[in-house]
């Protein structure tokens, strides 16, 4: 069986530009509102509904709840699954209802390498970054120090 090189090219373009499409909103004499894909020929008024996508881009406005976490620490924990340190240091987190961020750096080379930034001459796990804070290894003390600073 040969593939024509034809079909492929032509299987692929469909695929690769995006469809444009304008959407139309008329109302007609009697003042009903229509949606089309094509402009109407004698419409009372005509609103060309491009904007659509634009609209639904726009950021979600900032809720209560979203300021509430805002003030919240901010922790990261790079981590594997098997250390039995990084196991305390979750469990210390959720014991005390604390939001972290974990990143296994066996499995994401960006957090592998965002911790050797991080903390260039340790090679141990877990590291903990607590309200800009870098924390080696896993310490009660450690964790509830650098969680009052805010």
């Amino acid at each position: 069986m040969t593939i024509n090189p034809a079909l492929v090219l032509l299987f692929t373009l469909t695929f690769v530009f995006p469809v444009q499409a304008e959407i139309y909103k008329w109302t007609d004499a009697n003042g009903k509102s229509h949606f089309s894909g094509s402009k109407p020929a004698n419409p009372a008024s005509v609103e060309n509904r491009n904007d659509l996508q634009t609209k639904s881009s726009q950021p979600a406005p900032v809720t209560d709840k979203a300021v509430v976490t805002a003030a919240a620490p901010k922790v990261d924990l790079y981590m594997t699954q098997w250390c039995p340190y990084c196991k305390k240091a979750m469990a210390f987190l959720r014991k005390n209802d604390i939001d972290f961020n974990t990143y296994d750096i066996e499995h994401d080379l960006d957090a592998a390498a965002r911790k050797k930034t991080l903390a260039p001459d340790y090679s141990g796990i877990p590291l903990a970054v607590i309200n800009g804070v870098t924390i080696r290894g896993f310490s009660e003390e450690s964790y509830q120090e650098a969680l009052a600073k805010k």
